[in-house]
């Protein structure tokens, strides 16, 4: 599997986990400070993984 792809990959993963465990990281890790939005950051790192996964390499040739 090409390394992109894999990094692309781990980045989906962890904006789910930002996602699903949003609430619970500002209720034990922030608890002093304010709500910070850890499912938006979730989101926009799952986007960045998509882009990473079906961008077109420049490097490789079609075949």
């Amino acid at each position: 599997m090409n390394n992109k792809i894999a990094k692309g990959i781990a980045l989906i993963l962890f904006g789910i986990l930002l996602c699903v465990a949003g609430a619970d990281i500002n209720k034990t890790l922030l608890s002093s400070f304010y709500d910070f939005p850890f499912s938006l950051v979730g989101i926009i790192s799952g986007i960045a993984g998509l882009v990473m996964i079906f961008a077109k390499n420049k490097d490789a040739k079609d075949k």
